[in-house]
């Protein structure tokens, strides 16, 4: 029997499952935690109310928003890429697992072919050295 096709999966399997590790037992969490440490607000310059410090602490809360909503963003695109590379990989095997299937009922109809198309042959040769019909099957050929 012949190779058949071999698509490799484990690449993309791997990428999977250290991606989702990655952000379910670090990231994740990571971001989780930073959220709880964050929910009192800003707390620097709370006895203090110069123009100065408000405008300080205004854009430390913008920066502070705007990161923590773009590792949110970051963990879920990252738990989407992996879960992506996941399903491709399982498609990818189950190709891999038709095509050899389909491969292997092809290959196994040629070698049928070719053992019936001996067996005609070897019947007609010996059929000949008998002084049977040389053409087994019916068929003659036809002068023009």
């Amino acid at each position: 029997m012949g190779d058949g096709i071999n698509v490799e999966t484990g690449g993309l399997t791997n990428f999977s499952k250290e991606v989702h590790a990655d952000t379910d037992v670090f990231l994740g969490p990571a971001t989780d935690r930073a959220e709880v440490q964050f929910r009192e607000g800003i707390r620097f310059g709370v006895n203090n109310e110069s123009d100065a410090v408000l405008a300080a602490k205004t854009r430390y809360a913008d920066s502070l928003t705007a990161h923590q909503q773009n590792l949110r963003e970051y963990v879920s695109a990252a738990r989407l890429l992996a879960n992506a590379a996941d399903k491709v990989a399982t498609m990818m095997q189950q190709t891999d697992s038709s095509a050899a299937t389909s491969t292997q009922a092809a290959e196994q109809a040629l070698w049928a072919a070719a053992e019936e198309a001996r067996r005609i042959r070897e019947a007609a040769v010996h059929g000949a050295q008998a002084g049977a019909d040389p053409h087994p099957l019916g068929g003659q050929a036809v002068p023009q």
